[in-house]
């Protein structure tokens, strides 16, 4: 059950860090986490033109990534100190954390290392045209590693949106970014770079929800430790760095440069984990508007107001919305049949973990096997109802109802049949000592409301 992990061994505990929040509540969290990604995006690459000195960049370019990293490193150590004191610290440096996330941190710095070497050849137009593929490659990944496809829709607005946002920094450059003379080499390594970041964005999406009970902070520092260690190592193969020194040709506006580094990773990782890695690059691509408008308005920059490349980016934003608001795909494949159990009993009581953490839910046996996992089912033919089966015996479960608030003291629900009905498979078994949430309780929930009326949908369909 949710409970079980905290039951095994010893230094199992409960964790009350979240809480239930309404829907409303949750929107307008991930909004705000996407305005801020956004904006950071855009603030970036400015800060970086503004490290330049007539119009080159006099330091070594990979010096800023590693220290990042480092100092991200550092950062996320302290918040493990600060959140669950020596245990938090603990979490970020065991095998498990840097075994998986650091195999990615690996592949990420290969990416920055890619994008510096195009960068020295390719301009800016050509670079940004090419850094768009992200939008399309990212889905056609999503579809390979997690399959999971986009609507036609989907696949429209995409392509749309690669198209305008071309023709956006095109027009933007004064229609020199498809100069004669591209570096084939310098192209390839582009693509290889943008290759790199799907792959990367795709797999940290992956990680990061299926290892629910790993705290955040755990999480990026073991991308963060690999990632600065194959960093260096980059770094150190620049003569520049060999010849003058890290350091060497730093300022202030260097620091805030690398700050704005720790700055995007952090905020890379919080949003992978809130949305999808496909919603990223449209924040990416978003973040391309902002920065054309900020040249516009702020003093110091060159740029002129053009109709042309603000319609261009109303354009933008108009399919970005499209995007969001269009229906997601329905599960293909053949959904495995429902099985109906005998109910051998039911507790109004739940496990005292979840009662710690004020979440209504009973106990159960049935007569068979459950699936393994957090499971969405009928309880005696009439309760929709979210399961999770004990690892220790596949006939025990724990129930919540999804028809009814958390906390409410109700009695035990009215059953016109003594039975448990499993209609589809949430997610799977957790961590053997998974740190239970009300986050957690409250996520599962959620999926299984939406799959179990995915299922009536589709029965209503039939009709």
């Amino acid at each position: 059950v949710w409970s079980m992990a905290t039951h095994e061994g010893d230094g199992g505990r409960v964790s009350s860090s979240g809480g239930p929040r309404g829907a409303s509540g949750s929107t307008m969290t991930k909004l705000a986490l996407f305005v801020f990604f956004v904006m950071t995006r855009a603030l970036h690459p400015m800060l970086i033109d503004s490290s330049k000195v007539e119009g080159k960049i006099l330091y070594a370019k990979n010096t800023p990534i590693a220290l990042n990293k480092l100092l991200t490193l550092v950062l996320m150590n302290m918040v493990a100190l600060l959140v669950d004191g020596m245990r938090g610290v603990r979490l970020c440096w065991q095998p498990r954390c840097l075994a998986i996330f650091g195999m990615i941190g690996v592949v990420y710095a290969l990416g920055d290392f890619l994008e510096m070497l195009s960068m020295a050849k390719l301009s800016g137009g050509v670079y940004q045209v090419l850094l768009q593929t992200k939008l399309l490659i990212t889905a056609l990944m999503c579809m390979w590693l997690k399959g999971t496809g986009q609507t036609p829709l989907q696949w429209h607005v995409l392509f749309s949106m690669f198209l305008s946002v071309s023709a956006f920094v095109l027009v933007d450059q004064g229609g020199d970014g498809g100069s004669s003379a591209l570096p084939i080499m310098a192209v390839l390594t582009v693509l290889m770079k943008v290759a790199v970041s799907c792959y990367c964005a795709v797999l940290s999406e992956k990680y990061l929800k299926a290892f629910s009970d790993m705290p955040l902070y755990a999480k990026i520092s073991g991308l963060s430790l690999t990632w600065a260690i194959a960093s260096l190592l980059l770094c150190m193969t620049e003569k520049q760095v060999a010849r003058q020194g890290f350091f060497a040709h730093w300022d202030h506006v260097t620091w805030w440069v690398t700050a704005s580094f720790v700055i995007k990773t952090v905020s890379t990782m919080y949003l992978l984990q809130a949305l999808d890695s496909v919603q990223k690059n449209i924040g990416e691509a978003l973040a391309l508007i902002v920065i054309y408008l900020s040249q516009v308005a702020i003093a110091g920059f060159s740029e002129a107001f053009d109709l042309s490349v603000f319609l261009l980016a109303v354009l933008v934003v108009i399919l970005v919305k499209t995007y969001l608001i269009s229906p997601k795909p329905k599960p293909t494949g053949v959904k495995p049949a429902s099985r109906q159990m005998k109910l051998v009993s039911l507790k109004h009581e739940g496990s005292p973990v979840m009662q710690s953490l004020g979440i209504r839910s009973m106990t159960c046996q049935v007569q068979g096997s459950l699936p393994q996992g957090v499971f969405y089912g009928v309880l005696g033919g009439l309760h929709p109802v979210c399961g999770n089966t004990d690892p220790n015996g596949a006939e025990s479960c724990e129930l919540m109802m999804l028809s009814e608030a958390q906390g409410s003291t109700s009695a035990l629900p009215v059953l016109p049949t003594e039975s448990l009905t499993v209609l589809g498979e949430v997610r799977g078994p957790g961590a053997p000592r998974q740190v239970v949430t009300s986050e957690t309780c409250m996520r599962d929930l959620e999926q299984a409301r939406a799959r179990f009326a995915d299922d009536m949908s589709h029965v209503s369909s039939m009709v």
